[in-house]
């Protein structure tokens, strides 16, 4: 019927008639950064640097929290992304955030389809495709 089935991402799912299975398709995306973060991160600083002379400032912790590198050499992409939520009215913040942005990149993505069957409860319990967990 030329009609697309799914989200923006292609998600979807699919259930029988009966609804006693259910099919989902789903897609997990990893996302980083290029070096368009090292931008975001100076001006953050700069911004910080000023509004922090005469006491110190709590964003300075949320910022310095976000651009912490874990054990793996990451950096936490959900943290960084968070930073955007706050709403500064500073034209460096403002292209720091636009910077952040603008350095997103999608690394990976993977397909996942699972299946599940509804229970005598009514509940959907997933049926293991993986030949290792059978």
């Amino acid at each position: 019927y030329g009609a697309k089935l799914g989200g923006d991402k292609g998600n979807i799912t699919l259930q029988t008639f009966d609804g006693r299975y259910r099919i989902k398709r789903q897609y997990n995306e990893s996302i980083g950064f290029d070096e368009g973060l090292r931008a975001a991160k100076a001006l953050i600083d700069e911004c910080l640097e000023e509004w922090s002379r005469d006491s110190p400032s709590p964003l300075r912790v949320i910022v310095e929290q976000a651009f912490q590198i874990n054990k793996e050499g990451r950096i936490n992409t959900n943290a960084i992304l968070g930073l955007r939520r706050h709403k500064i009215e500073d034209d460096r913040w403002q292209r720091a955030m636009q910077a952040i942005g603008d350095s997103l990149q999608i690394l990976d993505s993977k397909a996942y389809v699972r299946v599940y069957e509804r229970d005598a409860h009514g509940k959907y319990v997933a049926i293991p495709l993986d030949m290792a967990a059978l």
